[in-house]
């Protein structure tokens, strides 16, 4: 279980129940928690959150599989694995709801990766490691 602290909790379950597709095990009303898999991911409302400026470095992106990374710090950030259909499911919903991403579409580093911030301003890279690469 990991427990992450928001200042807008209704921000928080839009975002992961919503457009993530994550499903809701408990909602309070300072705190809600999801599961993907055997993975439970809590939230504990909080007064303010410091909001990153840039995004958070990803472990896949170091051996040069995204040439043209940003510029990354050392953050906490989420990495969430979902099956190709709700990959993209969840990609469809955050591009139509205005998300700020990484880049506009789905991109290839070794498994398709689609990297946006939640409404805390953390990097939550989506990935979808069963497709295959593009163009095979």
């Amino acid at each position: 279980m990991m427990d992450l602290a928001p200042a807008d909790l209704a921000a928080t379950r839009c975002f992961f129940g919503q457009l993530l597709g994550l499903e809701v095990v408990w909602d309070g009303a300072d705190d809600v928690s999801f599961v993907h898999d055997c993975v439970q991911l809590s939230f504990t409302r909080v007064d303010s959150v410091p909001h990153p400026d840039s995004w958070a470095f990803q472990p896949g992106w170091i051996h040069g599989q995204l040439v043209d990374a940003p510029a990354a710090q050392h953050i906490p950030s989420l990495s969430i694995a979902l099956q190709p259909e709700k990959f993209r499911g969840a990609v469809s919903r955050l591009q139509t709801a205005g998300v700020g991403t990484l880049r506009p579409e789905p991109f290839w580093v070794g498994y398709r990766s689609f990297v946006v911030r939640d409404p805390d301003g953390r990097t939550v890279e989506l990935s979808d490691p069963l497709s295959p690469e593009p163009g095979t």
